[in-house]
């Protein structure tokens, strides 16, 4: 699967495939789980990095949501309503382009502006600009990942596969807020 993802990024062209019900399931968990080993990845490298730049990662955006908002909204926010408006704005566009000769510039930038939306849960990046393609290289990665879905099995395979990254990686904080946990 990672084979025909890399050579989707090399060459995008939307191709609408005729899959079984069965094969969609496949590809998606397939793409569930590459895209978080993705995430998870760059994730870690980002950190280190901005360890080693004493970057202040404190003022995430999303620790402030989970500081303001009730398990309940968080879940609600991340993983339905996240999902549902980012895959309209940045991926549903794309069937616009199928059948043009601009779609694959189309889907990178689809994929950039997805990235660089996300620069904004990082506050204070004053003197520190050039960390922008490190700290939204993971929802670059991602956006790669369902840019690819949506051109694959459509739109409601993207919306799907987005709400099951966010749930993957944030469910566990929103649990550990549901128990009362602390986790900064």
């Amino acid at each position: 699967m990672l084979k025909e993802v890399w050579s989707f990024v090399k060459n995008p062209v939307y191709a609408h495939e005729d899959y079984t019900a069965s094969e969609k399931r496949s590809v998606f968990f397939k793409l569930v789980v590459i895209a978080i080993c993705f995430s998870v990845g760059l994730g870690i490298l980002m950190q280190g990095i901005i360890t080693l730049v004493d970057f202040d990662f404190d003022n995430h955006a999303v620790l402030e949501m989970f500081d303001s908002y009730s398990p309940v909204m968080l879940f609600f926010l991340a993983v339905i309503m996240a999902p549902v408006l980012e895959e309209l704005i940045f991926r549903a566009p794309l069937g616009l382009f199928k059948n043009s000769k601009f779609f694959k510039y189309a889907f990178y930038m689809s994929v950039l502006l997805f990235g660089l939306i996300h620069i904004g849960n990082f506050q204070d990046i004053d003197g520190y600009y050039w960390l922008i393609p490190i700290l939204v290289a993971p929802q670059i990665s991602a956006g790669v990942f369902l840019g690819f879905i949506r051109t694959k099995l459509g739109l409601v395979w993207s919306i799907l596969l987005h709400a099951m990254h966010n749930f993957i990686l944030l469910g566990p904080f929103i649990f550990m807020k549901i128990l009362d946990i602390p986790f900064e």
